[in-house]
């Protein structure tokens, strides 16, 4: 996804202005991915409703196991969304979650994010991938 749909997320990298939807178009790159990736293991994604939200990706396998997952714009040096999966993780009866975030900041802006983070809910893996890499002929 860092290699091939890093311009499906801005509309001028040079400008810094991401596009109209940003999350939501990460979203569906991110479900084709993993339908494509995951189909022959028998499992389905699909954002669903989970209390008062929306979870962005609920991931099946025939087994039964079940993967929430959620994902964030990572633009400044908050990492939003734990709250916000905690609930679900709770209201889905879930110990274990996953936070994606396309990690939109600039190369000198960039921090580090933490593996996981625990919370009362469980535990919240993270995935950071980057949509703002530094073009090739900017590398030293």
């Amino acid at each position: 996804m860092e290699s091939e749909a890093v311009n499906s997320f801005w509309e001028s990298r040079t400008k810094g202005k991401l596009a109209k939807k940003a999350e939501k178009r990460g979203q569906e790159i991110l479900g084709v991915f993993a339908r494509g990736k995951l189909a022959s293991k028998g499992a389905a994604i699909r954002e669903a409703a989970s209390g008062i939200g929306f979870v962005d990706v609920l991931l099946k396998f025939s087994s039964g196991l079940l993967h929430v997952v959620e994902l964030k714009m990572l633009k400044g040096h908050d990492v939003p969304g734990t709250a916000q999966l905690a609930k679900y993780m709770s209201h889905l009866n879930r110990s274990e979650g996953w936070l994606v975030f396309f990690d939109a900041r600039k190369a000198n802006q960039k921090t580090t994010i933490p593996a996981s983070f625990k919370t009362a809910a469980g535990t919240i893996r993270t995935v950071v991938i980057d949509i703002n890499p530094v073009p090739p002929h900017e590398l030293k």
